[in-house]
């Protein structure tokens, strides 16, 4: 080896991405099964319908999935924390917007003595009123300090400006109303969305044909029922949409938090891919425009990113950053100079196209290493409903990668006019 000479760097072959592998229980359920791996571990996700969009409070759904590791008709939640201590388990919950999800982590040869406690957390959770006392109070009291946070109060100024303020997701949890949930709603609103026609459970690692069939046999046993309809999402007309800015005064605070937001097309529009791309060319990966400039060159941020969040009809390009709260108007200048610098052909060079195509790529291939991340790559299909060739649109995208397409993804939906900000600092 002459380590006088760089290694040689190889571009990336063709990247295939094979559907996992999906049945349908009797009573509905979609079973998706990814396996490959080597080593003798698995992890099984159950999703069921109704997230955010559908919670009746904001900051129940998710109190809600808490609760299910706090006892069940069988055991308490002092036996079923040692049960999975014992067994080597661990396990979690999340709520997204439709959908929420408990995620069990065991070894292949604990899995048939752990999943029945999964299926009763599902089935038969008990809501005991001091654990739901206990819990509540600590989701209340974890608010309490998020809310101090200047990131927490610039987001949560801005979302009612950019969703409107009607809409499920633009609400934020307030600690007061956490602590008055009871576990009759905790409980009415859990059995109410267990719809196994609406539900999916994932399940990736070194799965074996027992494993399918013990999964199978468990869940079979949930009953039909009418669940919930999932919320379609609405916000408002995004040819009403006007520049608006709110700043926010936070004392005592060290840094202020700045963020934009910009609407734009939502996941199933043609020009979805591409505009992601002209995102993370803005601030998605180190090597972006925002970075290099704004943090590397001025100096004036740790960290500043770039990001599309996209939902069926609408996404929303959007830029968070904190800074000194004497130079937050100079970052915001900076951000909006480079929102339009991308607007210009001319401004991109050979390098920078060829770091962001490798960029992409390497991601997309990220995808392909394991069951676990080919996995999450199909929750988020589902959880997102985006579509079926999602992946070898990014993929065919990042190889013909040109300054036209991004110029003009950038003129065409970078639109300054529309853009709100929400500050929040001293």
């Amino acid at each position: 080896m002459n380590r006088n000479e760089a290694p040689k760097v190889y571009n990336f072959g063709p990247l295939t991405l094979s559907p996992a592998s999906t049945h349908v229980l009797p009573n509905g359920i979609h079973v998706h099964i990814e396996s490959g791996s080597e080593i003798e571990v698995s992890r099984l996700t159950v999703a069921l319908p109704a997230g955010e969009a559908e919670s009746p409070k904001p900051g129940l759904a998710g109190c809600a999935a808490m609760m299910l590791v706090e006892g069940t008709a069988r055991m308490n939640g002092e036996e079923i924390a040692n049960t999975f201590e014992y067994n080597g388990a661990w396990v979690n919950t999340s709520v997204s917007t439709h959908y929420t999800s408990i995620i069990l982590s065991t070894l292949n040869d604990k899995f048939a003595d752990v999943l029945p406690i999964i299926a009763d957390m599902i089935i038969c959770p008990a809501f005991p009123d001091a654990a739901t006392s206990r819990l509540l109070q600590r989701q209340a009291a974890r608010l309490e300090i998020e809310n101090k946070k200047v990131t927490f109060i610039a987001d949560a100024a801005i979302r009612p400006l950019a969703y409107g303020k009607d809409n499920p997701l633009a609400r934020s949890e307030n600690p007061d109303e956490i602590k008055s949930f009871t576990p009759k709603e905790l409980s009415d609103f859990h059995f109410s969305r267990l719809d196994p026609s609406n539900m999916h459970i994932f399940l990736a690692g070194n799965i074996t044909d027992e494993m399918i069939r013990t999964v199978d046999m468990i869940f079979t046993r949930i009953p039909r029922h009418a669940g919930p309809q999932l919320n379609r999402v609405s916000f408002p007309d995004i040819n009403a949409v006007e520049s608006q800015r709110v700043d926010i005064p936070v004392e005592h605070a060290r840094q202020s938090a700045v963020k934009l937001m910009i609407p734009a097309i939502g996941r199933t529009d043609i020009d979805f891919v591409p505009l992601r791309a002209a995102v993370i060319a803005l601030g998605g990966f180190f090597g972006s425009r925002l970075m290099l400039n704004i943090r590397e060159d001025k100096g004036l941020t740790y960290g500043i990113s770039a990001s599309l969040f996209g939902y069926t009809d609408r996404s929303f390009i959007t830029v968070s950053t904190q800074t000194d709260g004497s130079t937050k108007d100079e970052v915001i200048r900076l951000i909006c100079d480079e929102i339009e610098n991308m607007k210009n052909t001319a401004s991109y060079t050979d390098d920078e196209i060829k770091r962001l195509s490798k960029f992409i790529l390497s991601n997309l291939a990220t995808t392909l290493d394991t069951p676990f991340s080919r996995m999450d790559y199909t929750q988020t299909h589902i959880y997102a409903d985006t579509p079926e060739d999602y992946f070898e649109q990014q993929e065919s995208l990042a190889r013909k990668l040109t300054p036209e397409i991004l110029a003009g993804m950038a003129r065409r939906y970078f639109d300054l006019s529309k853009m709100i900000i929400a500050t929040a600092g001293n």
